[in-house]
């Protein structure tokens, strides 16, 4: 995925909390208002989180803060062996259209035709 803008990102931890804050292993380039896809298998604990979209409320370079509730899911963790799982991620889940801006708009810029950088 090397030349795809934007990129999937692996996750390296998930809190435990009314907007979940989700930590990757680099940075990212996830936007506020973005919808992001997650997907965490068993192994990871907190598998109640998986294939579910959130909204980005903030971000810093390797945090996204969504708003999804964990609050009340199995904590996130990493296993003692990661091989034969798949890794956790998060992937963006739409074309980033901004709902809270009074005229319609994108913040992507066509990032979804997955044009070289």
């Amino acid at each position: 995925m090397a030349g795809i803008f934007p990129k999937m990102v692996l996750i390296q931890n998930i809190t435990n909390a009314q907007y979940a804050v989700i930590t990757f292993v680099q940075d990212h380039l996830f936007l506020v208002n973005e919808i992001i896809g997650i997907r965490v298998s068993r192994a990871y604990g907190m598998d109640q989180i998986n294939n579910m979209y959130g909204k980005v409320l903030a971000i810093t370079a390797d945090t996204v803060t969504v708003d999804i509730d964990s609050s009340g899911f199995t904590p996130f963790s990493i296993p003692v062996s990661v091989i034969g799982t798949t890794p956790p991620c998060a992937v963006p889940a739409s074309s980033a259209v901004d709902l809270l801006s009074p005229i319609p708009r994108t913040i992507l810029e066509d990032a979804f035709d997955n044009r070289p950088k």
